[in-house]
């Protein structure tokens, strides 16, 4: 494997813009690993390798068009690409062209970004799996349901991927893949041109395998300058972590994981606790599936009028349970969210940012099925910015993680002390 695809994104861009290296030859080393790891790993829906190349050869002779010239990015198949296929997973749509970029894509293309192709994505960003694998061990899952990202930029097929998350479709894969994985504040990414399925919850999100480089893709998507690396030279952010209300589902080594990544955290001088998780947030997960549920059977109604086979049993199974979800329940959902927000924000008076589970364990054998979202979904109904942080393996070689949660719109904050705590679990990182 060529040395350009083990570099981080920042790093590509700085090689590109000293002349260091050119685009295309940074693209030809990423194509070279797709051809010979794709036949195995299975993360791309639709891949023009001759595009790719073509549009890294024009980055060649151009001068910077900005912090991402020609840098390569993979795309979810659920954003709209006007080159490409945008099929949502489902056998419904394998053959939608869009006519538009979905906004997100443009604004990195806008920067000399370069995409390589589209990464396959579970049917509707649900739960049915596609064909990908998990590239530490083809016999597991990569999680979902920004399974192919998460396996491009682990395999290092891309340095950069777009996924999205709706219970926990980004940070679960990032968490079972061994990367990084961003969810912003709902909303904090535009959304046109992605396909929705329960808009109180769905969020564009980033992955990568340098933290650095989700800052750097944020500034991007919010048209700011970019980012500073992170320095706490003059006080530490506080961290504190959260055992939850579903702590005791997850494995034993989830749980270690956690505990070890505080102790090292605490040890490096971070005013560090323990805080209780407050009753109303055991009610959460339940609500999560109240809305999710209500919303996505009235969005995606049509999909579930025309009926099995074109859709797979447990789309179905969601449509038809979130139209028996009554007004009431929704709304009573809605402000079970808003209170626990409320207490979230009295403890958030106190910590900077809470250490919680990315995933029940390591990712699951087999590929029939997505592993559980359990340790998102509460976040992801309260509409925090959310991080998955790679820590460690299993006793079988497979990456384990750790989640940060911070307040509703302290979105940089958090990328800061994800990178400051990236140097203390990942100092190689």
């Amino acid at each position: 494997m060529s040395d350009l695809c083990r570099r981080s994104a920042h790093e590509l861009a700085r090689l590109i813009r000293i002349r260091e290296v050119k685009p295309s030859e940074v693209m030809q080393a990423h194509l070279e690993r797709i051809a010979f790891r794709e036949p195995v790993l299975g993360a791309f829906q639709h891949l023009d390798a001759d595009r790719a190349m073509d549009r890294a050869l024009a980055a060649d002779n151009r001068q910077s068009d900005g912090p991402l010239h020609g840098v390569p990015f993979v795309i979810k198949d659920i954003i709209d690409t006007d080159d490409m296929p945008t099929g949502w997973g489902s056998d419904l749509y394998s053959n939608r062209q869009p006519v538009m970029n979905a906004a997100c894509v443009q604004m990195l293309l806008d920067v000399g970004a370069i995409p390589i192709g589209k990464t396959v994505t579970t049917e509707f960003a649900y739960f049915r799996p596609g064909k990908t694998a998990n590239p530490h061990n083809p016999g597991h899952t990569p999680g979902g349901s920004s399974s192919g990202s998460a396996a491009a930029v682990a395999d290092f097929m891309a340095p950069l991927a777009f996924g999205s998350q709706t219970a926990a479709s980004l940070i679960r894969p990032a968490a079972y893949c061994g990367v990084y994985g961003f969810r912003p504040t709902i909303h904090g990414y535009p959304l046109s041109g992605v396909m929705g399925l329960s808009p109180s919850l769905d969020t564009l999100g980033v992955l990568a395998r340098h933290p650095y480089d989700l800052a750097l893709t944020d500034a991007v998507l919010r048209g700011i300058e970019s980012p500073q690396q992170a320095r706490f030279e003059d006080s530490l952010p506080r961290i504190s972590l959260m055992r939850g209300p579903h702590w005791m589902d997850g494995s034993i080594e989830m749980r270690d994981t956690c505990t070890r990544a505080m102790s090292a955290i605490a040890a490096a001088g971070s005013e560090s606790g323990e805080i209780a998780h407050p009753a109303i947030l055991a009610d959460l997960t339940a609500a999560h599936h109240t809305v999710l549920g209500y919303e996505a059977a009235r969005l995606r109604l049509d999909e579930f009028e025309k009926g099995l086979p074109a859709i797979s049993p447990q789309f179905h199974a969601l449509i038809e349970a979130g139209l028996k979800i009554s007004e009431a329940d929704y709304q009573h959902a809605l402000i079970l969210r808003d209170r626990a927000g409320l207490v979230l924000e009295q403890i958030f008076g106190d910590t900077d940012a809470l250490l919680v589970p990315s995933a029940p364990g390591s990712a699951p054998v087999g590929l029939e099925a997505t592993g559980d979202p359990l340790f998102s979904r509460m976040w992801n109904l309260l509409q925090i910015p959310s991080i998955a942080i790679p820590f460690g393996t299993d006793q079988n070689g497979l990456p384990l993680g750790i989640q940060l949660v911070a307040p509703k719109g302290y979105d940089a904050r958090l990328l800061d002390i994800a990178q400051w705590v990236s140097n203390i679990l990942n100092p190689l990182g």
